[in-house]
């Protein structure tokens, strides 16, 4: 078997005892320090960016939604998936000799001795992390595929807006505490367009989202959209009325 001892600046094999032991690799990302500022300006906890290794093409997600963040690999075509954990202090990890197996495994690495050195791969990685983030459909399309934030739809184009706030004075007779923008359409919003967001946050307007654009869907992104307005025959204002008939 094998006995794996890890350094921060590469891997070495040793055949010895039928245990196999393994010290966390860890490496700085000097780069994705850059670029989680840049998420921090727009306000939002998941990004992607584009990269290739070993001619191995991928989306890679930044998530740092989640209690311990991550890099998520996605295969062009195949959809296969790697993730990473990313460390406080920005430092990629690989933890366990099975993490490393599925490392070498997704990105096609051989196994002869001197074949690979995290070395050489970790300052290629950091190269391709832009130095901002920039939203724009094709990114937000790649991040709606690795999370649909709300359940109801999968669109990333905005189509037209629900002022509840208004539904509710037409229709008094409707319950208070039901037909609100939901939480999961406010997140949604706040990663996909930014700047919508923080136009509505603090109103009761739920952003509509379509497969295709319309022509509502320049001037919402733009936000010189009329965020007072609903439509009577939206399906959601008139599940809504149905309740109380």
């Amino acid at each position: 078997m094998l006995h794996i001892v890890c350094s921060f600046t590469d891997v070495e094999f040793y055949e010895v005892s039928n245990l196999i032991e393994w010290k966390v690799y860890s490496y700085k990302l000097t780069a994705i320090e850059a670029f989680y500022r840049s998420m921090r300006r727009l306000g939002v906890s998941i990004a992607t960016f584009d990269h290739k290794y070993n001619e191995v093409y991928s989306h890679v997600i930044f998530d740092t939604s989640l209690t311990e963040w991550k890099l998520i690999f996605i295969k062009h075509i195949t959809g296969d998936v790697l993730e990473l954990p990313v460390a406080r202090g920005y430092r990629l990890e690989i933890r366990s000799f099975e993490d490393y197996k599925s490392f070498r495994k997704y990105f096609a690495i051989g196994g002869k001795q001197g074949e690979f050195k995290f070395s050489d791969f970790m300052p290629h990685l950091n190269k391709q992390i832009p130095d901002a983030y920039v939203l724009d459909d094709a990114k937000r399309k790649t991040v709606i595929s690795y999370n649909k934030i709300d359940k109801k739809t999968s669109g990333i184009y905005p189509i037209g807006t629900i002022n509840w706030t208004e539904v509710h004075i037409k229709h008094p007779q409707l319950d208070p505490d039901k037909h609100h923008r939901t939480v999961e359409n406010l997140n949604k919003t706040r990663e996909l367009y930014p700047d919508i967001y923080r136009a509505t946050k603090g109103m009761d307007v739920s952003i509509k989202y379509g497969d295709k654009p319309n022509e509502k869907t320049e001037s919402i992104k733009e936000c010189s959209y009329d965020w007072g307005t609903f439509d009577e025959s939206d399906r959601a204002v008139i599940s809504a009325i149905k309740e109380t008939d």
